[in-house]
């Protein structure tokens, strides 16, 4: 009995290699490629507000933008995005790096810089277009005119910024990161209100990374 079953498995083996066999005489190729590119395009890719003092207010700018060849295509008509705020990784030779996107955590020999991202805010400096949302920071500024008087702290976190661009009608946003200074922890004057909150430490070094990150892609 043993045998007849080897036999047969034997004999299976050979059709299935001769099918294979069979098969490999006739092959039909179909090449697929892809070009692929970033969606958009993110200027300048460094912002450094060099040394500031407390209650300072400084404003730059960046620009998010379309690429060339996203504007070319005609299948895509618009991209959204969103503005997010991530620690920023410093080594011993003051050399940078991002987190890792999915951990957060910084690469081997580096680590976190005491982080600037809780006083920046990124605020839509084209509204006319009426479909990008700012994200302050814990400075408001109601007149947009700081100095006026009527500016006010709020601890509670915003969403983060988004924008939307149009091939046709809205290629290009333009924004708006500024900075109120804290006063430092220890030094604070009599001014500053109860509530608004402080840097931890004087004569050091901040930082904060904006990703800009593309959450959808929609057509005509």
């Amino acid at each position: 009995m043993a045998k007849k079953i080897l036999l047969g498995l034997a004999a299976g083996l050979l059709v299935v290699a001769g099918v294979a066999g069979m098969a490999a005489y006739e092959a039909h190729i179909i090449n697929v490629t892809a070009h692929i590119e970033n969606a958009l395009y993110v200027h300048p890719d460094k912002i450094a507000f060099g040394t500031v003092f407390p209650q300072e207010y400084i404003e730059r700018d960046f620009t998010v933008e379309l690429s060339t060849s996203f504007q070319e295509q005609t299948r895509l008509d618009d991209v959204e995005y969103v503005i997010k705020q991530k620690p920023k990784c410093i080594n011993e030779k003051g050399e940078y790096a991002p987190v890792d996107y999915a951990t957060e955590r910084c690469p081997e020999d580096y680590k976190p810089m005491l982080s600037l991202c809780p006083y920046l805010s990124k605020n839509d400096a084209d509204p006319i277009d009426g479909n990008d949302k700012s994200h302050p920071s814990y400075y408001h500024d109601p007149d947009g005119k700081p100095g006026s008087g009527d500016e006010y702290c709020d601890a509670t976190p915003a969403p983060d910024a988004t924008g939307v661009l149009f091939r046709e009608s809205d290629p290009i946003d333009l924004w708006k990161v500024d900075l109120k200074v804290p006063p430092v922890e220890g030094y604070v004057g009599q001014d500053w209100p109860a509530g608004c909150p402080v840097v931890e430490e004087n004569d050091k070094d901040y930082g904060c990374d904006l990703w800009i990150e593309v959450t959808k892609f929609s057509g005509f």
